[in-house]
């Protein structure tokens, strides 16, 4: 089984997981929801004159079983709009995947700095995954020491990327692989390029990803039986 955790294409195969990332604007249907999906208002997309409408249909929206993470959300500094702005919306995402129980996956572009303090302040505890991590050593030991996860892309076929020495090292559990919007490569050549770079085989690659899949993913299933356990009457009272 392969995971392709970020992905903007609609590719439906047997073997894969196809986590497609769609931006929600004012009038995106739930009928147009791909069978597994992450829904967020991406940064690049917000529109100021809409976007609290947006946000109302996001909730709506995420809610749905079939939308398994909330995101891409976050922050970017090659943009227009405010970052004061941009830390609002952000901020209500986090509120949304703690209240579903639902990882979060960040987009997030020379403001590392605000997104760690954010993580701090909020006291968050779902996960937050940053997609498409690309970025030098010394940020990539930031965010690990924060507990923030990461979904590694194209980056790492590049053997004078900064990144590949973080993939060959980073703990088991702590990361998933992408194509993001690349229709060019192939989710099975990261896979591919993955286990050569941490020297493990294809087939304990992919064992390990459903595992981290899985354990990211499965937040709001177990809380839901948790509570419905705590719920039930006690008959020996």
């Amino acid at each position: 089984m392969f995971i392709d955790f970020h992905t903007h294409r609609d590719r439906q195969c047997q073997n894969l997981i196809n986590l497609q990332t769609l931006h929600v604007n004012t009038d995106l249907p739930a009928h147009s929801l791909p069978p597994t999906c992450s829904l967020g208002l991406h940064p690049w997309f917000i529109a100021m004159s809409s976007w609290e409408e947006a946000y109302q249909n996001l909730e709506i929206l995420a809610k749905l079983p079939e939308v398994i993470a909330i995101g891409e959300c976050g922050l970017d500094r090659n943009i227009d709009l405010p970052m004061e702005l941009q830390i609002t919306i952000f901020q209500r995402h986090i509120e949304l995947a703690e209240t579903l129980q639902k990882p979060l996956v960040i987009h997030c572009v020379r403001a590392f700095s605000e997104l760690i303090a954010l993580k701090k302040t909020t006291k968050s505890v779902i996960p937050w995954i940053v997609h498409g991590f690309h970025k030098k050593k010394e940020v990539f030991q930031q965010l690990l020491e924060h507990g923030f996860y990461f979904s590694f892309g194209a980056a790492i076929l590049s053997d004078r990327s900064p990144v590949v020495p973080a993939i060959a090292t980073i703990p088991q559990g702590r990361f998933l692989l992408e194509t993001d919007d690349r229709d060019d490569i192939s989710i099975e050549q990261i896979y591919d390029r993955t286990a050569a770079l941490r020297q493990v085989s294809l087939v304990t690659l992919q064992s390990q990803l459903v595992e981290t899949y899985h354990q990211l993913t499965s937040l709001s299933r177990i809380n839901r039986r948790i509570d419905t356990i705590h719920s039930q009457p006690n008959l020996t009272e």
